[in-house]
């Protein structure tokens, strides 16, 4: 651990960022006319069909974020707390990739588009995100949601009533493939799939903080049931659910779940690159697709050359993007919020 950072969850953060960035890398180089097409189907097979790998460091974040995040909530002033930081630690790095993002799309965003994505719920107000990487923010916004009501209601630490909800995430979509078995035409509730994800991070913590063997067998309950659902959902003909095949999306979702219950505690000294990917991660994740577009325009993934330059520079573009973000916005919104709220009011831990 450095200072309040866990080297083993930013080791984690990093991978998950890497996986993220290098599927959504590729994707231009696969799009080329000019690349062969079994270089393309190679490409394809590696990072969506065989193996989503874009969906193992997303199942990764939401494993971390479940584990980490709900944590925070204690002490005195924790809703109103938990509130400010986590607005203070997602919104104005997430601001300033909509802009990005507005400013290299290839063709124009309304002004409607633009502000429903500011909130990080544009789906709600009916518009479509501007990043293929913000549904997953989405996510993250109502499992924080869902976090605070089970504090207000003295569940969250409760090994019990998350394992509940954690299931209940899992009914809901399959509950709607059921329904359409049935002749009824509803759309599926994916959201609970990614939720569950979350949610056995937090019984994972709960079991690390509280060790029983109840708790062990919620972990491990959970897990499976959410696993088992993936290729079930990834079935669905509306495709809204992955782009890769039932088998790639439940190896990868199979693999993130495996990585984290095997590393999130170590104490192996992780690779220092790796670590500093980790602590950027957010930003990583955010502006890849931003920079990547940039790259795609100046250095086209023309041939073996052209994609090997575009693949680097995009590497290397992310990453001083958001090593830049990082420190002019990322940190400084987070020293503002430790002001704000100082470690002293996390001394009264919440009982379990």
């Amino acid at each position: 651990m450095a200072g309040h950072r866990i080297a083993s969850i930013d080791a984690l953060r990093g991978l998950a960022a890497l996986c993220v960035l290098v599927q959504h890398g590729v994707q231009p180089i696969v799009g080329n006319p000019g690349t062969a097409p079994s270089v393309s189907a190679w490409l394809t097979g590696v990072t969506v069909n065989r193996f989503d790998l874009g969906r193992y460091g997303v199942i990764l974040f939401f494993l971390i974020s479940g584990y980490v995040v709900p944590f925070s909530l204690r002490g005195g002033h924790a809703l109103r707390r938990f509130v400010v930081t986590r607005a203070a630690r997602l919104y104005p790095a997430f601001w300033l990739s909509v802009a990005a993002m507005v400013l290299t799309a290839g063709s124009a965003t309304t002004g409607a588009q633009v502000a429903a994505n500011l909130t990080m719920a544009p789906s709600l107000l009916g518009q479509p995100p501007l990043s293929g990487v913000y549904w997953s923010l989405f996510v993250e916004l109502v499992f924080y949601a869902l976090c605070a009501a089970l504090f207000a209601a003295g569940l969250l630490r409760r090994a019990g009533a998350v394992f509940a909800l954690g299931l209940f995430c899992v009914a809901l979509p399959l509950a709607g493939v059921w329904l359409r078995r049935c002749g009824i035409d509803v759309p599926i509730a994916y959201l609970g799939a990614h939720l569950s994800f979350l949610f056995a991070g937090t019984l994972m913590r709960i079991a690390a903080e509280y060790p029983d063997r109840a708790t062990k067998g919620y972990v491990i309950v959970l897990t499976l049931a959410a696993l088992s659902i993936m290729p079930i959902l990834a079935r669905q003909p509306d495709h809204a659910f992955t782009r890769s095949t039932p088998a790639g999306v439940l190896l990868a979702a199979t693999a993130a779940a495996t990585t984290f219950a095997v590393l999130h505690r170590s104490s192996v000294a992780m690779p220092a690159p790796l670590l500093r990917v980790g602590a950027t991660s957010y930003s990583v994740y955010l502006f890849h697709i931003p920079v990547a577009r940039v790259v795609a325009r100046l250095v086209p993934p023309d041939g073996v050359a052209g994609a090997i330059l575009y693949l680097g520079l995009t590497l290397s573009g992310t990453f001083a993007a958001a090593a830049l973000v990082y420190a002019r916005i990322e940190q400084p919104t987070i020293a503002w919020s430790k002001r704000r709220w100082p470690r002293r009011a996390l001394e009264l831990a919440v009982a379990p």
